[in-house]
């Protein structure tokens, strides 16, 4: 090896020497790095293994919520459309007793109207039943004196006034 310019035990110290650091390198630096990478890799693995849990949850959460909106809604529909039954209902039943109440009024002004016209007529008949009694006990009075008719029409008149 001589003729080539080679040492041997340059060659072999140096080939030892080589193989040394890479063992040294080997074992200090590139079995702590790969270690560190594959359990990097792991992290991140599991990390888009969890995102990916998370999303799935998210888009069940997200489903429930809207299926639950959705019974919400359906149940709030439920519940207007039966308050307005409810209400057309009360409505009805107001109407139907303010017609009869509005009827029963009707009728108890009709019967006070018709008392009121029938005391009325008693008492006109009272007032001119004394008032004919009244003039012709003064007419019968005045004849009697022969004198004064005019006067005792006057008389008669007044008190009619009076009385009304």
């Amino acid at each position: 090896m001589d003729a080539l310019g080679i040492n041997l035990n340059l060659f072999l110290a140096q080939l030892i020497n080589f193989g040394v650091v890479v063992g040294l390198l080997w074992w200090l630096l590139y079995k702590p790095v790969t270690r560190m990478l594959n359990e990097r890799t792991a992290r991140i693995e599991a990390s888009l293994r969890d995102a990916d849990q998370v999303k799935q949850q998210l888009a069940n959460a997200k489903r429930d919520y809207e299926a639950e909106i959705a019974r919400a809604r359906q149940e709030a529909a439920g519940i207007v459309a039966q308050a307005q039954e409810r209400a057309r209902a009360q409505e009805a039943e107001i109407v139907a007793q303010a017609r009869r109440e509005a009827d029963r009024l009707r009728e108890e002004a009709r019967a006070q109207a018709a008392l009121e016209r029938e005391q009325m007529l008693r008492g006109a008949k009272n007032q001119i039943a004394e008032l004919v009694t009244l003039t012709a006990s003064r007419v019968l009075d005045a004849e009697l004196k022969a004198a004064g008719h005019d006067k005792l029409i006057a008389e008669s008149l007044a008190a009619l006034d009076r009385r009304n």
